[in-house]
Formats: structure tokens, C-alpha cells, sequence
């Protein structure tokens, strides 16, 4: 399987696993319309693949991605906002019901719609040095891209609350502890351990591990 015409995340896929990098890094990997766009197309691909058996989600350069770009979207129409918060869903809802499965590797700073990504992913990776925060309600808005539902479906609610209404920072060792990663690594690690665990699910049984 291929994906062309991509100009904001890269796509590998070797042995029956796909890497997806988000690839804004002069940006810290922010969304805006053009890799909304990109994302629901691998999304689309990847829906449709019969060779794939796992996939990791990362970043390129020092961040996972940190959330909508706001440089961009202050300039959007109303058109726009439409259609940037509509490609957006779409995306995450399918990446949710993937049929392989999908795991995080988060290695640096993750904000907003990085963290609502993350948890539509099976399995979250991080690492210990990683920088994460719902930071929407100290902009004035809310998590608006399922988060608000998902996240207290891995966490427990009241913590879930205290996240998204502090919007305070914490680590990846701390999101492990509270169960929202499965595990933080050392930054150096990090990707290899994705390998290797993306590997290990791939050698299993197809039926067992669909998504």
C-alpha cells in the first residue's frame, strides 16, 4: 500500500507495520487544515488495508504535535473552521476503529489534538520526558475533538475533570502512573520499543489482535 501526495506526515510501512510521523517540526508537528486532510487520508488507507498489521503513530523532530495551529486557524473563515473541525473528527473516528492495531509513540511535547489522538489509539507510549497537556480551557474553549468522552474511559472521571479543568502539564512518567500511557520510556528508546512492541503484535494471530 502506498499514500501519495503527502506533504505533512510521512508514511513507512515495512513487514506488515505502518509508521505514520506527523511532519510539521519548524511547527512542533501543529494541525492545520492541509494535515487534517493528509491524516483522514492515511486514515482512509489504512481502513482499507489487508497488509497492515499494526501501526505507530509519532512525531518528527521534538514534539508528537502540540495541538491545532493557532497561527493558522486566526486567519480561517467560518468555511474553514467548519471544515477543519469536520476533518478532524471524521479522522479520529475512523483512526478509533482501525482494524490493526494503532499505537502512540508520544516523544516530546503533546497538546490538545495530540492528546485527543493519543486516545484513539489502542496502546499509548511515552516518553518519560514527554510534555503533555489538555490546555483548551485556559485558551476560553473545551476539548472538542472527543476528548471530553474518551478520556475518562481510560482514567477515572474525577481526574479526567482535574486534567482537562487545570489545564496543567504533566510528564510521561505521571501519565503512566495514572494509567493514561501504558508506559513511559526513555526518549532514546522510545521508538524502538514501539518497534518492537508493534512487532510482537504482528506475529500473533490476525483475528485475535484486529483493532
Amino acid at each position: 500500500m502506498t499514500v501519495s501526495n503527502l506533504e505533512e506526515i510521512h508514511y513507512a510501512e515495512e513487514d506488515g507495520v505502518a509508521t505514520v510521523t506527523l511532519d510539521r517540526p519548524a511547527r512542533l508537528n501543529a494541525i492545520g487544515l492541509k494535515m487534517a486532510g493528509e491524516f483522514l487520508e492515511v486514515a482512509k488507507r489504512l481502513a482499507a488495508s489487508r497488509e497492515v498489521r499494526a501501526v505507530i503513530l509519532t512525531g518528527a523532530g521534538r514534539a508528537f504535535c502540540t495541538g491545532r495551529d493557532l497561527k493558522e486557524s486566526a486567519e480561517h473563515t467560518e468555511a474553514d473552521a467548519h471544515r477543519f473541525h469536520n476533518t478532524g473528527m471524521e479522522a479520529l473516528s475512523l483512526w478509533e476503529r482501525l482494524p490493526m492495531a494503532t499505537i502512540a509513540a508520544v516523544n516530546g511535547h503533546c497538546f490538545g489534538w495530540g492528546m485527543e489522538v493519543t486516545l484513539c489509539c489502542d496502546i499509548r507510549l511515552a516518553a518519560e520526558d514527554a510534555n503533555l497537556c489538555f490546555p483548551e480551557c485556559a485558551l476560553g474553549i473545551l476539548p472538542g475533538q472527543g476528548g471530553t468522552v474518551r478520556l475518562p474511559r481510560l482514567i477515572p472521571l474525577g481526574l479526567a475533570k482535574e486534567l482537562i479543568y487545570t489545564a496543567r502539564r504533566f510528564d510521561g512518567r505521571e501519565a503512566e502512573r495514572m494509567g493514561l500511557m501504558n508506559r513511559a520510556h526513555p526518549a532514546g528508546r522510545l521508538i524502538a520499543e514501539a518497534r518492537a512492541l508493534a512487532g510482537t503484535i504482528r506475529d500473533n494471530g490476525p483475528l485475535g489482535v484486529q483493532g
